[in-house]
């Protein structure tokens, strides 16, 4: 019994991954400040779910057309079928009417306090950075997300306004009416954020958008995965009314992060670079999907086309993986999960030498019959057992896993060996 694993991620989330991709084929810093770590996140979403899904910010039917043709990996993604528009019926229609109408009332009485929370919170990080002598990352990441917003994205011909066809880029709908009074109201406080008027409207209204996704995706039973300046915001609202399965499938989707995380505190000092290279090889940690041989000998067209097209080999590659996955219906099945892919953590530390791990009774007598067989047979082959940290390589995991454990072994023991090339 198995369902298909879905999740909603926002067009915001394809343009700051876009940023990355591009900025590594032009061998320079990402302008975006959530570059790498939403390229992380999409490349994960694609490869762990079956459909990742995108909410049109003003249509309900949307088709790929009405996304403009901006951000480019997103049109390419849905020209490889492999990222979908996220519809409505007329009854979820109906239902989604209902949950929007709601939350309106919501935003209507705590929506001004929960965006003056976000700015405070955000004050309260940048003094505590300052105070221990450090940079300000939430208030430059903010300011830096807004700048890049205006150059890039929302007078960029195909992008922002072919989705929101206004003379401001914010909806005409009550949602957008909300976000211009709150802009207002709390022009005084958004200053300690961003100074242009401009620029506060378009972060409020960025941040009611991501509730209106919220509310799509609950309509829709799926998880929405928001782009990182609108997670906390999202959370803060608690508009997750829970009982998406998909949430679970999020949580298995971590337990693969753990087995890095694992590595990393048995590699301690000595291995901290190579691990590092390791999550920079691995694209089931976000890692990239070229080389650095590769970079700066196509156009932005091409390298776009390139990188999508690996990640779809990428996806049948992970097929397995994928079932195993959506098999992760009830608590059980995540826990059977869990364990497999505790025991493939295991077996890493011990074939790549992090964890000393003493050979068991039957691995020395396995090891002594080939021994005892080789010196007696004449003319018999003499086999010796490839040994890695004291272990025998990979005869264990070849012989006892199954298809998306050997997978996922396989995976972490090639990106540790380019680590090496």
């Amino acid at each position: 019994m198995s369902q298909l694993s879905r999740i909603v991620l926002d067009v915001t989330s394809f343009i700051s991954a876009e940023d990355f991709i591009l900025s590594q084929n032009q061998g320079a810093l990402p302008l975006d400040p959530f570059a790498r770590q939403c390229y992380a996140e999409v490349v994960q979403s694609l490869i762990f779910f079956d459909e990742v899904a995108v909410p049109h910010p003003t249509r309900l039917d949307p088709r790929p057309d009405d996304y403009g043709s901006q951000p480019r990996l997103l049109r390419l993604l849905f020209e490889l079928g492999i990222v979908t528009p996220l519809a409505f019926s007329t009854s979820e229609a109906r239902k989604l009417a209902g949950v929007e109408q709601s939350l309106l009332n919501a935003l209507d009485m705590r929506g001004a306090a929960l965006l003056q929370s976000f700015v405070d919170k955000t004050a309260i990080c940048d003094r505590e950075q300052r105070a221990q002598g450090g940079a300000q990352p939430m208030l430059h990441k903010i300011v830096d997300w807004s700048n890049f917003q205006e150059s890039q994205v929302r007078r960029t011909h195909g992008s922002h306004l072919v989705r929101i066809n206004t003379t401001d880029g914010v909806e005409a709908d009550p949602f957008g009416d909300w976000a211009r009074g709150s802009a207002r109201l709390l022009e005084g406080e958004l200053q300690r954020l961003l100074p242009h008027q401009d620029a506060q409207l378009h972060l409020t209204a960025t941040l009611a958008r991501s509730l209106r996704y919220v509310a799509k995706a609950n309509v829709k039973q799926l998880a929405y995965q928001a782009h990182p300046l609108r997670r906390d915001f999202c959370v803060a609202f608690d508009m997750a009314d829970g009982g998406a399965s998909d949430l679970e499938i999020l949580d298995v989707i971590r337990e693969i992060r753990g087995i890095h995380r694992g590595l990393q505190v048995a590699g301690g000092l000595k291995h901290r670079d190579r691990l590092r290279l390791l999550e920079l090889e691995l694209p089931l940690l976000g890692g990239r999907l070229w080389t650095s041989r590769e970079r700066g000998r196509y156009d932005d067209e091409r390298w776009l086309q390139l990188t999508c097209g690996r990640l779809n080999e990428y996806r049948d590659r992970a097929s397995k993986l994928r079932q195993a996955i959506s098999r992760c219906i009830f608590e059980e099945d995540k826990l059977r999960m869990k364990l497999d892919l505790d025991r493939v953590r295991e077996r890493l530390l011990q074939d790549l030498g992090l964890k000393a791990a003493e050979l068991n009774d039957t691995e020395r007598e396995l090891i002594r019959d080939v021994a005892t067989v080789a010196d007696t047979a004449i003319g018999l082959p003499i086999v010796k057992p490839l040994l890695i940290g004291g272990r025998i390589f990979g005869r264990k995991l070849a012989t006892t896993s199954n298809a998306y454990q050997k997978f996922v072994y396989r995976e972490f023991i090639g990106a540790w060996k380019r680590g090496f090339a």
